[in-house]
Order: C-alpha cells, then sequence, then structure tokens
C-alpha cells in the first residue's frame, strides 16, 4: 500500500495478522499478538489530527488501510474501523478540553475506542434504547443500562455510548426510517471506571470471532458534563459522520473479497489449473468483483460530498454482497476440499457474512435508501 509518509504494511505486520486471524477464529478470542502489533503500528492514530500527535489522515488512506489488513485480519480490521468512526466524532464534535484529554491517548499510547450503542431487544436503527443519562443532585450525569454487540469492548480502554436523554414529554419518533435520535447523547466513558462491567468473554459468533464483541453494563456510572460529546440533533449528525467524510465499513467488506480470489487464485496455483479455460473465466470474474467493489469505495471520497451518506449507505451493501457472492465462487473452485473445517475459505466466509449485520446492517442501510430517494423526488405538478 502507498500511503501517506511512504506508510506501508511490513510482511512482519501481516504474518502476525495472518496468524492471529486463524488462531482467532479457533479460540473466539481477540488474538492478543494481533492487537498488540495494531497498537505498536500506531495505525489507531491514523486518523487523529497532527494538532493532538496522530498522523492527521483522510477517509481515502483510512479505507485503504482497513482494506489491506481485512485481506489478513478482517476482525482486527473492523476493530479499527469502528475505533476510526469514533475517533473522527471527537475530533469534529468535541471540545478542545475532551479532544486534549482523549486523542493524544489514541495517537501517543495506542489506546482502543470501542462503540457501546446495540441493546438487547433494540432496534438496529437505534431509536429504542433503554440505556438512559439522568442528572444527579450534583449536576452530574448518572448512566444506566446495557449494550451487546459491541465490537472491541472486551479489549477497550474507553467507550463512546449511546444514551437516552430524559424528556418532559413522549418524544414522537419519526415514521420514516432513521439512524439514531434526537433525544439521545454521546458519552466518552473510561472502561475502567466506576459501575462499568464487561464480561471478559466475548459473545460466541459464527463470524468476526477474534473482534472482540460483547457486553457491557453501566451501573450507576458517574459521568460529568465535560464527557458529553454531544447531544440533541447532533447525535444525529455524529453518527452519520463516517458516512459523510466516506469512511465506510465496506473497506472490510473489499478486504475480505480479496483474500477469498487470492485463495482462490493459490488454489489454481496448486493443482495446475490456471491454463484450464473453465478456471481462467471464474478467477476473472472474481478480479472483476473485487476491483469494482473496491471503485465503489474509492468513489465515496472522490465524489461529490453532498450525497455521500446515499452512496455509503450503497457502498455498504453492495460490497458486503460482492464479498458473499465472490465467497460462493471460490467455494465453487474449491469443491470438496472447501467443506473442510480447517480450510481458510471457511473463515473468510462466515467473516464476510457478518459484515452484512453490521453498522447500519444491510436491511437498514436498504431502508436508509429507499427513505431517502423517496425524500428526493419532485412534487407533482
Amino acid at each position: 500500500m502507498n500511503l501517506p509518509g511512504e506508510f506501508s504494511v511490513g510482511p512482519e505486520f501481516r504474518e502476525t495478522l495472518r496468524t492471529g486471524a486463524r488462531r482467532a477464529h479457533e479460540t473466539g478470542e481477540v488474538d492478543a499478538a494481533s492487537l498488540d502489533a495494531l497498537r505498536r503500528s500506531g495505525l489507531l492514530g491514523m486518523m487523529v489530527s497532527t494538532d493532538h500527535g496522530g498522523w492527521g489522515w483522510d477517509a481515502a488512506a483510512a479505507n485503504t488501510v482497513i482494506e489491506g489488513i481485512a485481506a489478513d485480519n478482517p476482525s482486527i480490521a473492523i476493530m479499527l474501523y469502528l475505533h476510526c468512526a469514533v475517533v473522527v466524532r471527537i475530533e469534529k464534535f468535541g471540545t478542545e478540553e475532551q479532544k486534549k484529554n482523549w486523542l493524544p491517548r489514541v495517537a501517543r499510547r495506542g489506546q482502543l475506542v470501542a462503540s457501546a450503542w446495540s441493546e438487547p431487544g433494540s432496534s438496529a436503527d437505534k431509536r429504542s434504547l433503554s440505556t438512559k443519562a439522568q442528572r444527579d443532585a450534583t449536576g452530574a450525569w448518572q448512566i444506566k443500562g446495557g449494550k451487546t454487540f459491541s465490537t472491541s469492548v472486551t479489549v477497550a480502554d474507553f467507550f463512546i455510548v449511546l444514551v437516552q436523554l430524559p424528556t418532559t414529554h413522549e418524544t414522537a419518533h419519526a415514521a420514516e426510517p432513521t439512524y439514531g435520535g434526537s433525544d439521545q447523547a454521546l458519552f466518552l466513558v473510561d472502561a475502567d471506571a466506576s459501575g462499568v462491567h464487561v464480561p471478559p468473554t466475548p459473545l460466541d459468533m459464527s463470524g468476526m470471532r477474534g473482534s472482540g464483541t460483547g457486553m457491557v453494563q453501566f451501573q450507576d456510572v458517574t459521568v460529568a458534563d465535560r464527557d458529553m460529546l454531544c447531544s440533541g440533533s447532533a447525535t444525529t449528525e455524529a453518527i452519520q459522520l463516517p458516512h459523510q467524510l466516506g469512511l465506510t465499513l465496506g473497506a472490510v467488506s473489499v478486504g475480505l473479497a480479496q483474500a477469498a480470489r487470492d485463495t482462490a487464485l493459490g488454489h489454481a496455483r496448486n493443482r495446475g489449473l490456471l491454463e484450464d479455460e473453465r478456471f481462467q473465466r471464474q478467477l476473472a470474474l472474481t478480479e472483476v468483483a473485487v476491483r469494482s467493489a473496491r471503485a465503489a469505495v474509492s468513489e465515496l471520497t472522490a465524489g461529490p460530498a453532498h450525497d455521500r451518506v446515499l452512496r455509503a449507505y450503497c457502498a455498504k451493501v453492495s460490497t458486503s454482497t460482492t464479498s458473499q457472492t465472490v465467497c460462493g465462487t471460490v467455494r465453487g473452485f474449491l469443491g470438496s476440499s472447501g467443506y473442510l473445517h480447517a480450510h481458510e475459505i471457511n473463515r473468510i466466509s462466515q467473516d464476510a457474512d457478518a459484515v452484512m449485520h453490521m453498522g447500519p446492517p444491510t436491511h437498514l442501510c436498504l431502508d436508509l435508501i429507499a427513505t431517502r430517494l423517496s425524500s428526493s423526488r419532485p412534487s407533482a405538478a
């Protein structure tokens, strides 16, 4: 990868990630060596501004790095993507005090941040939350509730927590699909704060098994005003910010598609199939699919900004669908060997399936796309 500052992912780092991906898929735990390599690489600070000790990279550069890492270790890649999504929110919505407090911890100390948003029984659009923040007698906030399916939560150093704020009357949500609500807020909370409880064992998922996805409970966690990142309408803006910048989970899907395609190519070489016309055509189709998915991600940052959120939702759907399709095509190459538990294509396929259900899931993306298209139609004369 040719990136700002002549940065490149070296062979030792890549081998650590590849070995760790296989190990994590078997154990269901975050691979310690891979996470340590990520912390030491400085990549956690790549989207932190240079003013706060980071590299100051934009979404295009971050997408390229995330794609490359996803080809070797998708769990680490998705942790990095979601971490960067929080970093850009702090950069955009944080006060100077918040930036000086939280961002150097990321850039200089290699701290990892996780989003604590999803809840048991809550819908994917994050509008029905049971985790609440209430003022106490001292004027501080008390956070109570629980989150689940929070990526990186078992190893994160701090969280961005989405909460429901108190209202003086019942808030009426819009009938059309949205992502988050204006009666909510985002708080920054240390993982070791009093009242924060994270079960050490991640959820036993079928895909992204090394992503540290788990649960967290907030039991009367006291948070000061200075650690509220945003509230009201700014909350929905903050939720959409990564998409507005062109930072996309689609980069993970592209990396997965590339990994599946490379698996097919390796199989063809080892079996002497590169001269077989049928395999040549199938390999060509996977190459077209990977390049098309990569182009969809690149277009987010190269194209106009005015409809970038809509295009980001489209890219999430198209790239995640493409990665699944490529995995299916490759499985056809492999024949019976592709159904062996230990074969790499099974791990890659399961990780590709998992992305369909992550941030925001495909079905919600389709609802949000449909809503935006409907609202953009010209009225009848």
